[in-house]
This record gives structure tokens, sequence and C-alpha cells, in this order.
């Protein structure tokens, strides 16, 4: 999915925009998408010490990734 889509589905389950970044690492206590090496990594940032949950081959995989995981996250049925 595109930037777009994914901050309008992630509204769309109540995901606030604090939880997440798409811009790079942030805060504590938010999923955040970076681009290195050629791949996108998704982090989940706690405490200010990010681990990584997935390195995937596009932005698109990547924000279906973080998408995916607020649901499971959240217990909603991906439409």
């Amino acid at each position: 999915m595109t930037r777009d889509q994914l901050e309008s589905n992630l509204a769309a389950i109540g995901v606030h925009t604090n939880s997440y970044s798409l811009d790079g690492i942030r805060h504590s206590d938010c999923v955040c998408v970076v681009g290195e090496d050629e791949k996108w990594k998704v982090y989940y940032v706690e405490r200010d010490k990010p681990v990584e949950l997935a390195v995937l081959d596009t932005t698109e995989e990547a924000y279906d990734f973080v998408y995916a995981t607020f649901c499971k996250w959240l217990g909603v049925k991906k439409p």
C-alpha cells in the first residue's frame, strides 16, 4: 500500500500518529519504518531501544507489514 493509504487505514482502526513513524527512528513506544541499505526495515522502539521486526524489499511491503502488525496487536481483522 502507499503511504497515504497506510496513514488512512491506521487512522480508521484508531492508531494515533504518535504510535508510528514513516520517516525514520523516533521517540519511544512507536513502530518506525527506515530505509537502510536498499531495504526497508521496520522497528519497534521501546525506551529508546529499537528492535527490528522485519526487513522488506519495498516501501509498499513495509507499509503492508506495519498495517498487519497493528491489526494483529489491536485484534482487528484486515479487510
